[in-house]
């Protein structure tokens, strides 16, 4: 699944980006798009190079939630226009990315606990809390890179213009203006907060058994 995603996403970006270059299209609409694909493609790849890299087992289920991801937002958001077809597409993947975070950071604790000359056991409350922060954190970097983006590109990465909800903007986009202008961050931070506090939830409920399993395992790779 993941080899057929990435083909798709990399033979979509070949035709994509030769079109915007036969099409005359701004370089900043040709870059913009260049940096997702490329950006998407070595994501989907992190599972397979950590792997190999490191000998560490990257779960299923973590690199099933980094494919859809990638699906979502690249074939369905950007190839199939469902950013602009479907105005709460992008609040899903903003949701879906704050578990996906969370999971991420629930395996960095679960691969710190399975190592071999030491076991570290975290507190089921420092558990969430870690689990919230590192999601929220990543969210927060990911908008001043959309912030930085932008303004450096003149794109709509952050949603700030009332007349299109497309990254590419035109010079007959009108922007909103006061509190409106900052609704879109502040909702993609607490969908962040809300795909957190689920994987956290799940977390502190499993706790005792990760912990018991990890100890186990600690034991027998000693």
């Amino acid at each position: 699944m993941n080899k057929v995603v990435t083909w798709l996403i990399a033979a979509m970006a070949i035709v994509n980006i030769t079109w915007l270059i036969v099409a005359q299209k701004t370089w900043s609409e040709i870059t913009f798009r260049s940096l997702q694909y490329v950006a998407m493609i070595l994501i989907m790849q992190l599972p397979r190079m950590l792997m190999r890299r490191f000998s560490v087992e990257v779960p299923w289920l973590l690199s099933a939630l980094i494919v859809l991801f990638c699906f979502s937002s690249l074939v369905l958001g950007d190839g199939l226009d469902l950013y602009g077809r479907i105005p709460w597409w992008d609040k899903l993947l903003h949701a879906e990315s704050g578990v996906l975070l969370s999971m991420i950071a629930l395996w960095l604790i679960h691969v710190i606990m399975a190592e071999k000359d030491k076991y570290i056991y975290f507190n089921k409350y420092f558990l969430c809390l870690f689990l919230v922060l590192f999601s929220l954190g990543l969210g927060a970097c990911w908008e001043i890179i959309e912030y930085t983006y932008d303004d450096l590109m003149d794109t709509n990465s952050q949603q700030f213009m009332a007349s299109t909800t497309g990254s590419i903007i035109t010079a007959d986009d009108v922007p909103l203006c006061g509190h409106d202008a900052l609704r879109d961050s502040m909702q993609d931070l607490i969908l962040d907060l809300l795909g957190a506090l689920l994987v956290a939830i799940y977390g502190f409920f499993r706790h005792n058994k990760l912990v018991e399993r990890y100890k186990q395992l600690s034991r027998k790779m000693k």
